[in-house]
């Protein structure tokens, strides 16, 4: 935000998030020049919430999942004149607060994650250990260690969204949001990390979307299909190792 600058543009796609969504709207507002909401063909009044508030919406007439709505924010982004894009979750798990941490880190070539560290508020097992089988792949197929390959809060370069091969059909923004760090990474995009709280039991007022078994599996056979492409890949798992190894010593020491 500022003069010689583009407007920053935060996106945030929701799903029946009637108790959450425009208190994520007004918070973030602060934050950014735009806000761009997806209502990803919501039946439960979620969007007569955000009545009177600042925002520019983009309606699917049918649910068409977070994927396809992540890219029509961003498309709307790239209409308000913006070169980054801020995807926020409308469940509350992103606390818009942070937002100004990872402006911080917004360069032209560089995706922005937020990775989640506090203990506070511990991670459901499932969703832990599903976390940490995606990051594991995830990061083999890139070539870069990447700490939270599933936290969808992140600064995204429209330029990038511009330049790498997207499926615009995947319904599922975890699938979706995987192939984004993968094709990133291909393209010689860095990956940027700022550390953010976790947010479950606290904010949650309905079950998570994520299913470990499901979007684990369809993320793991995206992925596979990647390192086949590239015969396994191996260099890229030797390189993502040694710079987990490096991170995990750094963290140690600043320990």
């Amino acid at each position: 935000m500022g003069a010689n600058t583009s407007p920053i543009t935060a996106v945030i796609p929701f799903y029946n998030e009637v108790n959450t969504v425009a208190d994520i709207v007004q918070r973030t507002a602060k934050h950014v020049d735009h806000v761009v909401v997806v209502d990803d063909g919501s039946t439960d009044g979620s969007a007569d919430t955000l009545s009177g508030l600042d925002v520019h919406i983009v309606r699917h007439p049918v649910n068409r999942g977070k994927g396809a709505s992540l890219l029509s924010g961003i498309d709307a982004a790239r209409r308000l004149g913006s070169e980054f894009v801020i995807s926020v979750d409308a469940d509350g798990q992103h606390p818009p607060e942070y937002i100004p941490e990872l402006l911080k880190k917004a360069k032209a070539e560089t995706l922005v994650i937020g990775a989640r560290k506090s203990t506070t508020d511990p991670m459901p097992t499932s969703r832990r250990w599903g976390n940490r089988t995606a990051n594991f792949f995830i990061s083999w197929a890139s070539g870069c260690w990447i700490n939270d390959t599933q936290c969808g809060f992140r600064i995204y370069p429209v330029s990038l969204i511009d330049r790498i091969p997207l499926n615009r059909n995947r319904r599922s923004g975890f699938v979706m949001e995987s192939e984004v760090l993968i094709e990133a990474c291909r393209a010689g995009y860095a990956i940027a990390s700022v550390p953010i709280p976790a947010l479950y039991a606290s904010v949650l007022q309905r079950p998570s979307h994520f299913r470990p078994g499901f979007d684990v599996t369809a993320i793991v056979i995206m992925v596979g299909i990647k390192l086949l492409s590239r015969a396994l890949y191996f260099p890229g798992l030797i390189r993502c190792q040694r710079q987990r190894l490096h991170a995990t010593q750094q963290e140690a020491i600043l320990n």
